[in-house]
């Protein structure tokens, strides 16, 4: 059951990542001073566009607690809500004007949720 639960979120949270990976027009959201596309000291790339951030600490977030909720099928069905939650949040990236560096930062966030939900 905690395996089929973990294929359906990865499924739903790749199919959100694929959407955020559509071309769009648009202004890019203003961010902090971390430049596009630099390695942020943990292997990861860097956005300095605000909706792929917020999207990374979602994800970081989420895979906390599915760390913790690891052996317990309790803690495991409530990450449901919260897979789509994230999901939307994948989603809604496909609107934030969105360069290459900020789809490699979103390809590799969404790919520390698949790893922790596969793994």
């Amino acid at each position: 059951m905690r395996r089929a639960l973990g294929w359906m979120l990865a499924l739903t949270l790749l199919t959100g990542g694929a959407a955020a990976c559509g071309s769009s027009s648009g202004d890019k959201a203003s961010g902090t001073t971390v430049a596009d596309g630099s390695d942020n000291g943990n292997g990861e790339v860097a956005s300095s566009n605000k909706a792929v951030q917020e999207y990374c600490t979602a994800v970081d977030d989420y895979v906390d607690k599915v760390k913790a909720a690891k052996g317990d099928a309790s803690k495991a069905s409530a990450l449901v809500a919260d897979g789509q939650e994230l999901s939307k949040k994948a989603a809604a990236l496909g609107t934030a004007g969105l360069d290459a560096d900020d789809l490699k930062a979103v390809q590799a966030c969404t790919k520390k949720t698949t790893d922790a939900l596969t793994g």
